[in-house]
């Protein structure tokens, strides 16, 4: 997984992702301390190309795995170089320090209880994640000290604590803490120098060792104040009872006898003596836990502390328990990760081992956790001595010409047994576990085979613990997932393939799934059929050879026959359900009838019966909104005009008036004013109604500092025609660019479809400067401009084009029958026509415009030579318009010769003029459909295409 910084501004609100193109140094450090009153430290040092988005940046995140992520709180940045800086700590200390725990006075309450009351105090901010359930109950006071410090003080408690948060969408969606008795695991990690370890150095304190501790606890309550302290006098430990240590009764210290052989007081005679000192735990009443943490502080007391600094390459995780070998010096321990500088950007890290010595000046009173096991039992047995560690090295080693690897586990490594003999051996396809993906493995059950993804497993157990797709027990039975063979002959081949009593049968030509006795699936000539649990066939999946064709008068664009999967249900009262999410989906009943849950999205062209269906099917032209280009008689200033063109454009995609005037708002301080699309930055890269600027991080590639340079790039890649100088051109890529980088929902509402629907211009003219603009510094002057613009607009209407024709020609889809007679007798009464009447082509758009109306020559005397005659020469009906100027509700015709009978025919456009897919309503083109209908050019006009063309609009 590549690495990305995310940074995000004071909100915890997404400004950027930063790539690892951009990033020059990544550096992540993470440290326990011995101190159990100390949270982890956890810093993230950064350094990044410089980039105006996230200069200001206060919080930045980088992924730990799929689900979390860790974040920090910047607190130091500069700027050298065309670089940016960064140093942050982790932000739940920076954050959880401002919260106030009041008065808390817990009492035998769990761990994770606790916890919760804490956070509590966060108000629903934090909460609780995982909390190890072996903790034992807590019982103290947390007095007016911030949150920070509380989970502090509940860390001396013998746990551990650590943050984490998730980044959804543009911010942080949640927060929590995870609670362990001890961060990590131990692991099977090998850090071996010279191989994965570039240097292992040990560091060896032998300061403040004591073989033996006195252990006070609580003092005894005696009037206003407390008197002598408890001890553990009266109680007794027995090893032959299974107690540590041997302690009688009437002592009130216990000694460690094997570390006083080892690190005692030598004394004249020979011998060594105890090495002793005092232990109060405070809040300790009870006198066999006091026994009991004098014995883990003694544990902890009674040996010298090691540490190691190693570099190494794929370092393990924080708190985990690895071993390190050093040969050469004899080193060979199982100790625990304390502290990670992790290089994210490379994977080198370099660990602290063992003790943190740094941090262990003085020991704590507080029971502390061994990073090293008992000194008797880190320096390892035979098996864990230099000549096992050569071995084990030796081992590892290539086999075969693609250099996999053979490597000999012992129990201990396999995770069942505590020996260190060998149990298996596995082999192997790659040079270790996590760069192979097929294993084969050896031991006293047999021989397996077994496979993942590359990187899927990590270690031994993984391994182990993996399923087999194949193994060969020590008794002779052979199992495989897959089995490859000349042929196998059966009359009848049966098994059974999962545990809930599925079983798999081949007979007679035959595949049949069996669940319990019972038929539910058959895999036959006929294709794959069904059947419930009460025996009745539901359906059949096949071919139309075996399934037969459900379709056998439709017309399609190639047989359906031998071209088709069909998927059918066997009769009413069966269904096919097609859903990718419960709930919704396809419904098709075995009547006949198919029914859609949930939402629907169309994307391309829907029709009902062979009729395309628009938006806006009561009426209106095919695209709400359309402006016949006539300005209202207010608007009458060259930058009240170019506005409304923005205006009248941004309705048509939906956008709402407040939404608009705070779109307006900000053009006009873009513009100085004028709001005119060829507005060129005075010595800057900028241009257009925003000032699109791709000098340093353009949408589109490659950086220029020429504006209509860039502008032009961006049309380009929007697929617009116009002019980059024009107001059309410039509102359509205002408008594409939103959906395209350009918008980033640094505030709410954040998401495009949300501001395009907001109700107050000034707030909108305020989002879309943050979202979309995004200057250094606001400007609340937009604010008023965008309400001016809302009061000067919003009661205007939008005169549109040919609405009239348009709604008219579509509430007569389906009328009347082709005749070439106007007018036919039947008709009726002209300006309210009997649909079942006869008309023809040029018929149908006289008794539209009729309609609307516009103005047509008497009693339906026109045809379409006619028409283009007028539309061309004295515009008494029709005037002829270019293809550029063309839209719903426009007339258009195509004449072969004078343009009589069948050499000519019309239409009304229900779109632009597009060449021959542009839609159209029209009579009698169109030889699938009777009466009026919606086709396209290419179907209606056939052979006239080649004729002369004549786009006409009516004259009022």
């Amino acid at each position: 997984m590549s690495e990305t910084i995310y940074f995000l501004d004071d909100e915890q609100k997404l400004l950027k992702g930063v790539g690892e193109k951009e990033i020059i140094e990544d550096i992540q450090t993470k440290e326990i301390t011995e101190d159990k009153s100390e949270l982890m430290s956890d810093t993230l040092s950064v350094t990044v190309l410089d980039n105006e988005k996230i200069r200001d940046a206060v919080f930045m995140a980088v992924r730990e795995n799929e689900s979390s992520f860790s974040m920090y709180k910047i607190i130091a940045d500069s700027d050298p170089n065309g670089m940016l800086q960064f140093t942050g700590v982790n932000f739940a200390v920076d954050e959880l320090s401002a919260y106030i725990v009041k008065d808390m006075r817990p009492n035998g309450k769990s761990v994770k209880e606790v916890a919760e009351q804490i956070l509590s105090y966060t108000n629903g901010e934090w909460r609780v994640g995982y909390v190890d359930s072996a903790l034992k109950a807590v019982s103290g006071s947390f007095y007016y000290i911030s949150v920070k410090d509380a989970l502090k003080q509940l860390q001396t408690f013998n746990c551990e604590v650590v943050f984490k948060c998730k980044i959804d969408g543009n911010k942080v969606a949640d927060k929590w803490i995870e609670i362990y008795s001890r961060i990590g695991e131990v692991t099977n990690k090998r850090f071996v120098y010279g191989s994965n370890a570039l240097e292992v150095v040990r560091q060896r304190d032998r300061s403040q060792v004591y073989t033996s501790i006195i252990g006070r606890g609580k003092g005894e309550e005696v009037g206003d104040g407390y008197g002598r302290r408890i001890e553990f006098t009266d109680v007794e430990w027995k090893k032959s009872n299974g107690d540590p240590l041997d302690k009688p009764k009437e002592q009130n210290w216990i000694e460690y006898p094997e570390m006083t052989k080892l690190h005692g007081i030598p004394t004249k005679n020979g011998t060594k003596r105890k090495r002793e000192t005092v232990l109060i735990l405070e809040d300790i009443e009870d006198t066999k836990e006091l026994l009991q943490l004098t014995y883990e502080n003694l544990v902890a007391y009674s040996r010298p502390l090691i540490q190691f600094k190693t570099s190494v390459l794929g370092g393990d995780s924080i708190g985990n328990t690895v071993t390190i070998h050093r040969k050469d010096k004899n080193y060979h321990y199982q100790t625990r990760v304390f502290s990670v500088k992790l290089n994210r950007l490379t994977g080198q890290a370099e660990c602290g081992l063992g003790d943190n010595l740094s941090n262990s000046s003085t020991r704590q009173s507080a029971s502390t956790q061994n990073s090293i096991a008992d000194l008797t039992e880190s320096k390892m047995t035979f098996y864990q001595s230099t000549e096992i560690g050569k071995y084990q090295d030796d081992i590892m080693r290539g086999a075969g010409k693609n250099g996999g690897s053979v490597y000999q586990v012992n129990g201990i490594e396999a995770g069942i047994s505590d020996s260190r003999e060998v149990y298996e051996t596995i082999y192997m396809d790659g040079p270790n576990i996590p760069n192979s993906q097929h294993f084969m493995i050896e031991n006293s059950e047999g021989i397996s085979f077994k496979n993942c993804t590359k990187g899927q497993w990590q270690t031994v157990q993984d391994v182990h613990n993996g399923s087999s797709e194949t193994a060969w027990t020590l008794d002779g039975t052979f199992n495989a997932n897959f089995t490859r063979a000349g042929k196998i002959r059966a009359d009848i081949f049966e098994t059974s393939f999962n545990g809930t009593g599925d079983q798999l049968k081949m007979s007679g030509g035959v595949i049949r799934v069996v669940n319990n006795a019972k038929k539910i699936m058959e895999l036959t000539k006929k294709g794959m059929e069904f059947w419930n649990s009460g025996g009745s066939n539901i359906g059949t999946i096949g071919t139309t050879n075996s399934a037969g064709n459900p379709f056998p008068d439709a017309t399609t664009p190639t047989p359906i026959e031998e071209n088709a999967l069909v998927i059918r249900a066997n009769g009413d009262g069966k269904y096919i359900l097609l859903s990718a999410l419960e709930g919704s989906g396809f419904v098709m009943l075995g009547n006949g009838t198919t029914m859609h849950i949930g939402d629907l999205n169309v994307y391309g062209k829907l029709r009902l019966n062979g009729q395309e269906v628009y938006p806006g099917q009561g009426g209106g032209p095919s695209n709400p909104g359309d402006w016949d280009g006539n300005y209202p008689p207010e608007v009458t200033t060259s930058a009240d005009k170019f506005a409304w063109e923005l205006w009248t454009f941004l309705l048509s995609k939906g956008y709402s008036k407040a939404s608009i005037a705070g779109v307006l708002g900000n053009v006009q301080g873009e513009t100085g004013g004028t709001m005119d699309p060829d507005t060129v930055q005075i010595g800057g890269p900028a241009y257009g109604i925003v000032q699109w600027d791709g000098s340093s991080y353009p949408l589109v590639g490659p950086p220029t500092w020429d504006g209509k340079v860039y502008v032009q790039n961006l049309f380009n890649a929007a697929g617009i025609t116009d002019a980059i100088s024009s107001m059309s051109g410039q509102a359509k890529l205002l408008d594409w660019s939103m959906y395209n980088g350009q918008w980033l929902g640094i505030v709410e509402p954040t998401s495009v479809s949300g501001f395009k629907g907001m109700t107050d211009p000034a707030a909108a003219a305020y989002t879309f400067e943050r979202n979309y603009e995004r200057p250094a510094s606001t400007h609340p002057e937009r604010q008023g401009f965008a309400q001016e613009w809302y009061n000067k607009f919003k009661d205007l209407a939008v005169t549109q084009p040919n609405n009239d024709i348009v709604s008219i020609a579509r509430s007569w889809l389906g009328w009347f029958y082709y005749v070439q007679l106007h007018p036919s007798a039947d008709l009726g009464d002209l300006n309210n026509p009997n649909k079942n009447g006869g008309t023809d082509c040029s018929g149908f758009i006289w008794l539209v415009l009729n309609k609307a109306g516009y103005r047509v020559p008497a009693n339906m005397q026109w045809y379409t030579g006619s028409m283009t005659s007028d539309a061309r020469g004295n515009h008494q009906w029709l005037t002829e318009i270019s293809t550029s100027q063309s839209r719903a509700g426009d007339v258009i015709i195509y004449n072969q010769g004078n343009g009589a009978g069948n050499n000519g025919h019309t239409a009304i456009l229900l779109e632009p003029y597009k060449g021959d897919t542009t839609q159209i309503i029209e009579m009698g083109g169109d030889s699938r459909y009777s009466g009026v209908n919606v086709s396209t050019i290419g179907y209606a006009f056939g052979s006239l295409l080649s004729g002369d063309r004549c786009l006409a609009r009516a004259v009022k």
